[in-house]
């Protein structure tokens, strides 16, 4: 088969963490930069990531950059806009390309702000907003709550936050999964606690996408992208040979949840998801992998469901997934109204009660009025004088 287009989307690299707790010894003033941010262990992983795309797709891209031939796009954030640069210092090593040779080539990387963000699935979305609200409230939820109700208990005694449930208990997961890393973890994060955590981290990811609207909403905008390179490609239309997008954990599980791959897990730092665009004769078929193990460069293929094997033909693909692509933004955020309620035979009684009651409360009114007008009209008769009386 002849590769034909490529397509990457992958997780930020190792970053410091994105917020802490109130008894905790490491603040934000201890991490490099702050909060959030690309560490020197995620520019190196990215930048391996990077090489091992230039090993990937050297049949269809240019050593030196060719902007017809790949677009990167990235979330609005410090860590996946680094991310993307340190991988795409891997992807174009340089090859002298000015005069003055500059030690790099320099590629655009585009974003769009955060809360206008649909396509990577970090926008506003009141509608998604509502969904995740349901999860919470579904059975299987509150019986994971229940399940770990002792262990949260205890955490909010070590870190002095009160209502620790499932909703929030991944944010510390987070910490101390990024602490445990640096060797900056407190005392009572002992292994049985980090395995708890990391239990209770993958079960999250696992939960955000359980419905069909939360997949449409945030993993649906990414793959239907990237079906639309591969639906120009096969059509003879202008097409990009790469497209890469970089962004996050949630990304990435939107994504494999969408195309039905939602196992319990948290996608691990510069982990990648592939869907790869091939041709053999006149039929054009996909491949998805995923590549879960950070430097692993292994990644696992997958046989999607209704597809005849892991080379699935375009077409097959397209009849799968086509009707399940999102619709625009403003129609998918939307928030959903309740449903009025029906008109049967009570509502119609009610109706005729209430128009009667008006109809006889704007006659009583008007005989209110007429009375006190002709009142007044009495009143108001010119005094006769003596004469008129003779």
């Amino acid at each position: 088969m002849e590769l034909i287009a490529g397509h990457v989307l992958f997780r930020h690299g190792d970053r410091t963490p994105i917020r802490t707790f109130p008894t905790d010894p490491t603040q934000e003033k201890d991490w490099p930069n702050g909060f959030g941010q690309l560490t020197i262990a995620g520019i190196q992983q990215h930048y391996r990531l990077g090489k091992y795309l230039r090993n990937r797709y050297e049949s269809i891209l240019n050593t030196n950059y060719v902007a017809s031939e790949i677009y990167v796009r990235s979330t609005d954030y410090d860590r996946t806009l680094m991310s993307a640069q340190s991988n795409l210092a891997g992807l174009y090593p340089l090859y002298n390309i000015t005069d003055d040779k500059i030690p790099i080539q320099p590629i655009p990387i585009h974003t769009v702000l955060e809360k206008e963000d649909f396509l990577l699935g970090v926008s506003d979305c009141p509608r998604y907003n509502q969904v995740e609200n349901d999860t919470y409230q579904s059975d299987e939820f509150k019986n994971m709550n229940i399940y770990y109700e002792p262990f949260f208990k205890k955490l909010e005694i070590w870190t002095n936050i009160p209502n620790i449930s499932m909703y929030n208990g991944w944010d510390i997961a987070d910490t101390i999964f990024v602490e445990h890393i640096y060797n900056k973890t407190p005392t009572w994060a002992d292994e049985n606690v980090r395995q708890n955590l990391t239990a209770l981290s993958d079960m999250s990811y696992h939960f955000l996408y359980l419905s069909n609207d939360s997949k449409r909403i945030r993993g649906g905008p990414l793959v239907q992208d990237i079906w639309m390179n591969m639906n120009s490609s096969s059509h003879g239309d202008t097409y990009r040979k790469v497209k890469m997008y970089s962004a996050h954990d949630t990304t990435v599980s939107g994504a494999l949840a969408f195309l039905g791959i939602n196992y319990p897990h948290q996608p691990q730092y510069a982990s990648a998801l592939f869907l790869d665009l091939y041709k053999q004769n006149s039929t054009y078929y996909i491949k998805v992998e995923y590549l879960n193990v950070t430097d692993s460069n292994k990644p696992y293929p997958y046989l999607l469901n209704g597809c005849p094997a892991l080379e699935c033909p375009l077409d097959t693909f397209t009849a799968i997934y086509k009707d399940r692509f999102p619709a625009s933004p403003e129609v998918e955020c939307a928030t959903k109204v309740p449903p009025t309620p029906p008109n049967n035979g009570n509502n119609k009684t009610l109706t005729i009660i209430l128009s009667i009651f008006v109809f006889g409360l704007g006659i009583i009114i008007i005989l209110i009025f007429g009375y006190f007008y002709l009142r007044r009209a009495d009143r108001d008769l010119p005094l006769l004088s003596t004469e008129s009386f003779t």
